[in-house]
């Protein structure tokens, strides 16, 4: 009898709770989930992520090794279209990140249903609610963060804590920035133990030459080569945005940041942040979950892309999780936080506009003449056309070239593996390529995005 009550008490207590945030994190994403492609939350990049992962393809560095292996499993999900089923995979991942946060929160002293409290909190904040409901790698990457951090403190292996962290690395870059937590947390004498899980968390970074296909017509870099290889997992062509941000843009960014800053922890968040810090009784863990939030918020904040802000996700988890003296002394009274996160952003979430996309990428296919070359300009209008094109096979008979891309050697070398036919790929030089193709075919120069928004514009010229 004793024991079946001890074995009780550790289902309520520890088990139960993570159950119940998953569970209740997944329910209001999957209701608000955007079922199609969309460019809502800065998820531009998501119709390159579904196409790599259908034609067996690379994305754009580091090539996110990990999402294209789990991504298999979200394309065998049997609902259309098929980019619904990346959106529920982003939904899994987001609530995964939830449940295991809440079971952080016991080991590091949250107990029974106050547990539930971090994990809650991070479900709804609302740049994590965000990138949950749409197709991007960040989700996930905040799945093996906080598998990372549960790993941690929940004393499991340490080699398994190495695991994880180079596993979160292969998510996304940015989860350096965790290292110098592990090892701070972790015993110098276990450091070995920790080096060789981070090296076999690492190890799909060496899957990807075998998992860029021939036939697929995304396949960043040269993955087979060992300098290709590097030039893709080091991430180098982005390394010029690491604090570029110019001085201009500062001032700017900053009003427009410091709301929305706030409005993630709706304001009285940000009040408890110091209060918890004196009544914490391990100030160095506290220090550590803010210190690094820290980090990860001004790294983005000095990156020089319009969607830096996602790259902040990490740290409204490791904030989450530094409130835990507060959500003691608050006990039930805590649980306004989440619900508030809730009431005051389900509307905006809900009501985002997401079947923009298609009708327009539809337009631009459809109205293109046959066996056409369409020109695109720049990652939100090749990533839509390609998956409208490439995974749900409309217009096969049009050939989609974008002129930045163009300027590599390896994307102009696939599309001579891909099509023979086409004639100038030697060098960067786009006049040459219409000039040389305009005879045999259409070309057409097309744009899906502009500075003002979504657009079809079709601009096709023909030899006369």
């Amino acid at each position: 009898m004793a024991a079946n009550f001890a074995n009780f008490t550790i289902l309520r207590h520890k088990i139960l709770p993570p159950i119940v945030v998953f569970v209740v994190a997944l329910l209001i994403y999957f209701v608000t989930i955007v079922p199609d492609l969309t460019l809502a939350f800065y998820s531009g990049d998501g119709g390159e992520l579904i196409t790599a992962v259908v034609t067996g393809g690379i994305p754009h560095p580091p090539g996110y090794p990990t999402y294209l292996l789990l991504g298999h499993f979200a394309a065998l999900l049997p609902v259309e279209p098929i980019a619904y089923r990346f959106s529920l995979f982003s939904a899994f991942c987001g609530a995964i990140a939830a449940g295991i946060t809440s079971a952080t929160g016991y080991s590091l002293g949250l107990k029974g249903w106050r547990s539930a409290l971090p994990g809650l909190t991070l479900a709804f904040i609302p740049l994590v609610w965000q990138q949950s409901v749409v197709t991007e790698v960040y989700a996930l990457n905040l799945a093996m963060v906080s598998l990372l951090l549960w790993s941690l403190f929940g004393k499991l292996p340490y080699w398994l804590v190495g695991f994880f962290l180079g596993a979160s690395l292969t998510t996304h870059l940015t989860s350096i920035f965790l290292l110098p937590f592990a090892l701070l947390l972790v015993p110098v004498k276990a450091w070995p133990r920790l080096g060789i899980g981070f090296l076999l968390g690492l190890t799909p970074f060496l899957a990807l030459p075998w998992l860029a296909h021939p036939d697929s017509p995304v396949v960043w870099s040269r993955p087979d080569t060992l300098a290709g290889w590097w030039w893709l997992v080091s991430a180098q062509i982005y390394q010029p945005n690491q604090l570029s941000l110019p001085v201009e843009n500062l001032l700017p960014r900053l009003k427009s940041w410091s709301l929305i800053i706030l409005q993630q922890l709706l304001f009285v968040g940000w009040l408890f942040l110091p209060w918890n810090a004196k009544q914490e009784s391990q100030k160095k863990q506290w220090w550590m979950f803010v210190g690094t939030a820290v980090i990860y918020i001004l790294y983005a904040f000095f990156y020089n892309t319009e969607d830096a802000l996602v790259l902040t996700l990490p740290a409204w988890l490791l904030l989450s999780l530094s409130l835990t003296a507060t959500f003691n002394r608050l006990g039930q009274w805590g649980f306004l936080l989440p619900l508030a996160l809730v009431l005051l952003n389900f509307t905006s979430i809900n009501r985002v506009e997401v079947h923009k996309v298609r009708p327009y990428a539809e337009q631009i296919l459809h109205s293109s003449p046959p066996d056409a070359v369409l020109i695109t300009s720049g990652d939100p209008d090749i990533f839509a056309l390609w998956y409208f094109h490439f995974v749900e096979k409309q217009r096969p008979d049009v050939i989609l070239v974008d002129d930045q891309l163009f300027a590599f050697k390896w994307y102009r070398e696939r599309l001579h593996s891909l099509f023979p036919n086409l004639h100038g790929l030697e060098n960067d030089d786009l006049f040459t390529f219409r000039a040389l193709n305009v005879s045999q075919r259409p070309v057409c120069t097309v744009v899906l995005v502009d500075e003002m928004g979504l657009l079809a514009n079709n601009s096709c010229s023909k030899e006369p």
